[in-house]
């Protein structure tokens, strides 16, 4: 589509890029299709002010968003309780939150003139991939879903994950993107042969090592069993199958024997630790102490020195057998596991009809649990999706597990983009990854990021086979995140700094006109 076209049908056009960005994502996997995109919204933001360069990138990222995260719909509405129409208004609200930061960064990019500059090259990417850290990260307790590094997974870039992270990456997406834009309108031979190489730079990675070269063998290779129980999420809670979660665990148990560690899924079972101990997980202890091996139990827990009877529990991982340790959930999901909202609103969710429960914060500084004489680091749901939490945790590790219960999705696509994240973390951390899916989908995966096995959504399982615990640090591991948030903020307050300097010196005399902030639109373009 020639330039000029796409800049006059940039209101429909920003939007249809916004869905087209979510294809490159699990379980559609182009990857080229959101650096097409992302470079065809720098070409029409570069043509327009800011209040509308925001506004088109705001549509942009609104649709993005809600194609990608439609899900937020399913688990508040159909397996949530809340009324359709709250379930609809939390999915809106929350794509229309993230698509801001989206309008952020097309407004700065036009306000900034960095999409015409030479600085550009590196402000660009500074100003997406620092938003992209404040929105995953930091701000709202962080939802890095959806973050541009994702796309290189099953890429050679994908190499780069244990030197500078997954938000690393996004960086090099921005700047292949915007090079793809250059490509578009640069009439220049010089600067089209420069933009032409700087797109072809990520098979330098060709070169690079495989992850796994970032850390060593500790020991001989050890057998692990994920069980995979097929509870769904309608059913769960249901006297008729609180006795049945009970038989079908340990029946699934008893097949995962001899493996060394067993994993349950998460909150595998509606009783609490406490209720279940002396007896029913008395027995699996003794069966795992016999055998030597760590039963790593999915379960709620209560906090055993509390007096207060209305307490919430923790989601916690629970090592017995041969395994020591017990890890709570940190990061919880908003509105899923704890509302943040005041306690004057709460009658209002009764009045409402919505079901709500807070459940507990565990503890920032936990040790790691310990299966045998192997540290491992413990995730439970979306926490494997923030990763410079895990990766500080996983430095003195052996391997990595993650415990989630992702029948809250349906068969939408959530569970197949939770399964991105554990990927990437094996390969940032150098660790073979164990996850155990409620309804799947469970696998190994090893240090270099290949599904080895897996299993099918929906079904009942054991998943069986060889992991080898390893010891090292990868770069990452070392310096997380640190070095980019730097990196990111230093230019961007060089480039703010030297605008303003820019301005100062050409000053302007009293009653003059502003510079204009963008390029006049061709002939025939409407405003």
């Amino acid at each position: 589509m020639p330039f000029r076209t796409l800049h006059r049908l940039r209101w429909p056009v920003a939007p249809l890029l916004g869905v087209v960005a979510t294809l490159g994502y699990a379980p559609y996997g182009q990857w080229y299709l959101p650096v097409l995109a992302l470079a065809l919204m720098f070409a029409i933001a570069a043509r327009a002010p800011a209040g509308r360069a925001a506004f088109l990138g705001w549509l942009y990222g609104f649709a993005h968003y809600l194609t990608g995260i439609y899900w937020v719909y399913i688990s508040t509405h159909t397996y949530g309780g809340a009324p359709a129409w709250l379930g609809a208004l939390l999915m809106v609200a929350l794509a229309a939150y993230l698509a801001a930061y989206d309008a952020i960064g097309f407004a700065l990019a036009a306000r900034l003139r960095l999409l015409h500059a030479p600085i550009g090259w590196v402000a660009v990417p500074a100003l997406f991939v620092f938003l992209e850290l404040l929105r995953g990260t930091w701000l709202f307790d962080g939802f890095p879903w959806l973050s541009y590094g994702e796309l290189a997974l099953d890429t050679p870039v994908a190499k780069l994950a244990p030197l500078i992270g997954v938000h690393g990456i996004s960086a090099l997406v921005v700047i292949c993107a915007l090079a793809l834009q250059k490509l578009g309108v640069e009439e220049n031979l010089e600067r089209r042969v420069y933009a032409a190489a700087v797109f072809a730079s990520p098979l330098l990675a060709l070169a690079l090592p495989m992850p796994s070269s970032w850390t060593e063998p500790d020991g001989p290779p050890i057998t692990a069993a994920l069980v995979q129980s097929d509870i769904r999420q309608d059913e769960k809670w249901l006297p008729a199958m609180r006795y049945e979660a009970l038989s079908r665990h340990w029946r699934l148990t008893q097949q995962a024997w001899p493996a060394s560690v067993v994993v349950w899924p998460e909150v595998a079972l509606t009783q609490s630790y406490a209720q279940l101990k002396d007896n029913y997980l008395a027995n699996l202890d003794q069966q795992a102490a016999a055998r030597k091996a760590t039963l790593l139990l999915g379960i709620l827990a209560f906090d055993e020195s509390s007096t207060d009877p209305k307490a919430p529990p923790y989601n916690s991982v629970i090592a017995v057998g041969a395994g020591r340790g017990r890890y709570d959930k940190r990061h919880l999901v908003p509105f899923g596991e704890f509302f943040p909202i005041p306690d004057f609103m709460r009658p209002l969710m009764d009045v409402l009809g919505t079901p709500y429960s807070d459940m507990a914060f565990g503890d920032p500084a936990q040790g790691l649990l310990h299966a045998g004489d192997y540290p491992i680091e413990v995730s439970i749901c979306f926490e494997d999706s923030f990763s410079d939490e895990i990766r500080a945790r996983a430095r003195g590790s052996a391997f990595l597990v993650n415990l989630t219960n992702d029948a809250w999705f349906g068969r939408s696509s959530a569970p197949h983009q939770h399964l991105a994240f554990s990927r990437l973390r094996a390969m940032e951390n150098g660790r073979w990854m164990l996850r155990a899916a409620n309804t799947g989908i469970s696998a190994l995966i090893n240090p270099d990021g290949e599904i080895v096995q897996r299993t099918k959504q929906f079904e009942q399982a054991v998943l069986r086979g060889e992991i080898q615990p390893r010891k090292g640090q990868t770069p990452y591991q070392q310096w997380g995140d640190t070095p980019l948030w730097a990196a990111c903020v230093l230019m961007l307050f060089c480039v703010l700094w030297s605008r303003r300097d820019r301005f100062e010196k050409r000053g302007q005399a009293p009653g003059s006109k502003p510079a204009p902030e963008a390029p006049p639109p061709a002939p025939g373009d409407a405003s």
